[in-house]
């Protein structure tokens, strides 16, 4: 791989789809990276008991699938930053950027000489994408600034016009915590309304990408409408959980009706 897809998708305008990992369980990342028609995949360092040498084994599960891996840092941190790229992953979220001082730090965490102070030694980076890693991967590499806290809300100008921003990604329920309003995604709250309009608008004007966290594809549908291009579906613990729930709300609207239907004859097929 010479160019990153989602980076080159977000520079046609065209919207791109993902979710996050919370459980970081390789055998999960599999089946989302291979079985889905997912752009890309997030693996949230911040929140989750995930660690380093786990995640070296998502990477490798999603390998071949031409599946985009992310990964959330816990934060603005040049060692969290650089262990994580050095071992393949294509991209950072980095949250709770309040200015553009913080996403400047993190562009330069992340980018090799001229354009930051990333160390050399990823082996596995020439393993993953070619002898010609080190050449390629400032291109490659993309930097998401969460915008999670009004304060950067009101500096969302400065903040986009760092160079190397790719995306700026609204974090709902800590920008509803610190407005001071009901967390939830898709929140419905005004000023929450307010805040993202505001972040959506200033990246129309300033080239850059939007996203936040959406709860449901129909969420998913509306945002792109609104204009962001980048943005995860709920989780894979959580599609877990929909799914699961599904099923079961499905089972017992079934067990509602009076027609059955007559297995006798093979049992049914499980799996």
């Amino acid at each position: 791989m010479d160019s990153n897809p989602i980076k080159d998708k977000l520079i046609r305008g065209e919207a791109s789809v993902g979710t996050w990992s919370t459980t970081g369980d390789p055998s999960v990342i599999e089946i989302l990276a291979h079985m889905s028609d997912l752009d890309w995949i997030t693996v949230d360092f911040e929140h989750n008991a995930i660690d380093v040498s786990t995640a070296v084994n998502c990477l490798r599960a999603a390998q071949g699938s031409g599946k985009v891996m992310f990964a959330r840092v816990p934060y603005v941190d040049k060692v969290w930053i650089k262990r994580i790229l050095d071992i393949g992953f294509m991209g950072i979220v980095v949250p709770d950027v309040k200015n553009a001082e913080q996403a400047a730090e993190a562009v330069r965490a992340a980018k090799y000489a001229p354009e930051g102070l990333r160390g050399i030694g990823s082996a596995r980076g020439q393993i993953a994408y070619g002898p010609d890693f080190y050449q390629k991967a400032n291109d490659m590499t993309m930097v998401v600034i969460m915008i999670e806290d009004p304060v950067a809300v009101d500096q969302i100008n400065e903040i986009m016009a760092v160079e190397g921003v790719d995306v700026c990604f609204v974090g709902p329920n800590d920008l509803a915590q610190t407005l001071g309003v009901p967390i939830g995604l898709d929140n419905k709250h005004p000023d929450h309304i307010a805040a993202v309009q505001k972040v959506v608008d200033a990246g129309k004007r300033n080239g850059i990408a939007t996203g936040a966290h959406t709860a449901s594809g129909e969420e998913a549908s509306r945002r792109i409408k609104q204009g962001m291009q980048w943005f995860p579906i709920s989780s894979d613990a959580g599609m877990l959980r929909f799914g699961v729930d599904g099923q079961l709300a499905a089972m017992e609207e079934g067990l509602k009706n009076d027609a059955t239907d007559d297995n006798s004859e093979d049992g049914g097929t499980f799996y």
